[in-house]
Formats: structure tokens, C-alpha cells, sequence
């Protein structure tokens, strides 16, 4: 006889009270009740917050913020209106040097925890602009049947769905303020619904966004490619499998990006799969 499959129990109900005390990577608060962590975005260390129980397992459980008692002096508005629901990022809330030092934190604990490290030089962080720094991103892309539309950007916080956003203030702006743009052109396709996400490359004096694709494309879908990534200025190519699959819409575009770091006189070249670094700071 088959075994019963045992029911997820539901979170407790109502509001509860919670101090925060350190962070996730993630930029989650964490603090906890009756010794069990207790995780909520949106929160900072030293806050006292109202939360509600969102999941609740063995060893840990996740909550939703509704309100903030006592606010971190670090705490700041976030700047992005999508922030919150889109997943992209996850310290829009704290001030700039405090997400340094946060970060920092974070990494000097792994390598206390992790790899029993407890002395070791260490440098002042390299720190670079607040917005329109991220040069390297995988965008998810969704059509919306129901709306007509296609969606480009992040998936969202707490799902799996594509966040509805209209722009991206931390990609760089060559990419982050045309979204819309290349939904638009993905809309026009024959193959909307079969084009899952983008690779996002930028380099000093291009960006290449490789287009992952389900099915071959129509005449009609190459000719409105060659248009946008002249209109655009955009290096497009397309992956119809694996990372060996990855070609240039045009033929006569060379694969190789580059990128300098004046202050260190380095310069790397690197192909629109490779991960140099999310940023150049």
C-alpha cells in the first residue's frame, strides 16, 4: 500500500516580532525566535521589525517585512521602483558604504567558518559607481500570451516568473535603459514564445547580447535581427544549444570583447559567454 504523502504544514498566522541581527548574502536580515533563524528581506541588522511567516521549516523558516520599529541608520530609500519584486539585486535598501562593509563581513566570515582562516593582509575594497555598473547578466524572457507581450528583465523575488520591468538602473545603461527595445523585438519574432533568456556582455566600446533560441529562425526573424542590431548598435548572436553553439548574427563580427582597467594598465579580451566580472571595480 503506498504511502500517504505527508502534507506541507502551514506557516502560523498573524504578525510576529522579530530583532535582526546580521545578513545574508542574499541581502536577507536574519534573527531568530526560539533559537530558529528566521529570514526576511528587506531588513538590516539592528532592526526591530513586524513580520508574517511565509515558510517555515525543520531548521529555519522565511517571512514576509510588513513594518520597520526601529530603522538602521543606514537604511535607505531604494532607488529602482521595480526593486522589491524583481530579483536582480538585493541591497538597494542599505547605504552604499554600509553594503561595502556588510559584504565585507560576509566574506571575511566564510573564510573564518570555511576555510579556518583567522589572520590574513587585508586591502581597503575596491568600490566603483552605485548605478549602471553591472556589464555582465543573463536576462530571463517570457511571453505573456494573455497580455500580448513579451517581458524581459530578472526573474522576481519570491517566483519564478519574469519581473514586469520597463528599465534597469544597475545594468549598464547601454543595455539597462532599452528593455523595452528588445522585447519589442522579440514580440516581432515567429519564435517569441521560444526564446527563454539573453546573455548580456558589455565591454568598453560594445555590448553583445546572445539570444538563446528553440527553433530555427524565419527569414522574417533574420531580417528584423540585422535591422535592430543596426538600429541598436547591439552585437547580437545566437545559441541554438550549447555554449559551442554561440555564433554571430553577421559573420564578419569578431567574437572577442575587450575591456581595460586604466589605474592597473590591464586590459582583458573575452567572449560574450565567458563571466570576467560582473563589474570592473
Amino acid at each position: 500500500m503506498a504511502q500517504r504523502r505527508r502534507r506541507k504544514a502551514l506557516p502560523p498566522q498573524g504578525a510576529f516580532e522579530l530583532k535582526i541581527d546580521s545578513m545574508t548574502h542574499d541581502g536577507r536580515g536574519v534573527g531568530r525566535i526560539d533559537g530558529k533563524p528566521v529570514f526576511v528581506h528587506g531588513t538590516l541588522p539592528g532592526e526591530d521589525i513586524t513580520f508574517e511567516y511565509t515558510e517555515v521549516r525543520r531548521d529555519f523558516a522565511e517571512g514576509r517585512l510588513l513594518e520597520v520599529h526601529t530603522r538602521a541608520a543606514s537604511r535607505v530609500e531604494p532607488s529602482c521602483a521595480h526593486y522589491g519584486v524583481c530579483g536582480g539585486c538585493s541591497y538597494q535598501h542599505v547605504q552604499d558604504a554600509e553594503q561595502i562593509r556588510l559584504k565585507q563581513g560576509l566574506l571575511l566570515e566564510q573564510f573564518q567558518r570555511i576555510g579556518k582562516l583567522d589572520a590574513f593582509p587585508l586591502f581597503e575594497p575596491l568600490t566603483g559607481p552605485s548605478w549602471g555598473y553591472r556589464q555582465k547578466a543573463r536576462l530571463g524572457v517570457k511571453y505573456v500570451a494573455k497580455k500580448g507581450k513579451v517581458l524581459v528583465g530578472f526573474r522576481e523575488r519570491s517566483s519564478p516568473f519574469i519581473a514586469e520591468i520597463d528599465h534597469c538602473p544597475v545594468l549598464d545603461p547601454r543595455v539597462g535603459s532599452r528593455l523595452l527595445s528588445i522585447a519589442e523585438l522579440i514580440n516581432d519574432l515567429s519564435i517569441r514564445d521560444r526564446l527563454p533568456q539573453i546573455e548580456v556582455a558589455c565591454s568598453d566600446q560594445a555590448v553583445a547580447l546572445v539570444f538563446r533560441i528553440l527553433e530555427d529562425l524565419s527569414e522574417a526573424d533574420l531580417q528584423r535581427f540585422n535591422q535592430f542590431a543596426e538600429t541598436e548598435g547591439f552585437l547580437v548572436f545566437l545559441q541554438r544549444g550549447g555554449p559551442d553553439t554561440v555564433t554571430p548574427l553577421n559573420q564578419h563580427v569578431s567574437g572577442d570583447l575587450f575591456y581595460e582597467i586604466p589605474e592597473a594598465a590591464v586590459g582583458f579580451t573575452f567572449k560574450p559567454t565567458d563571466f570576467p566580472q560582473a563589474n570592473t571595480a
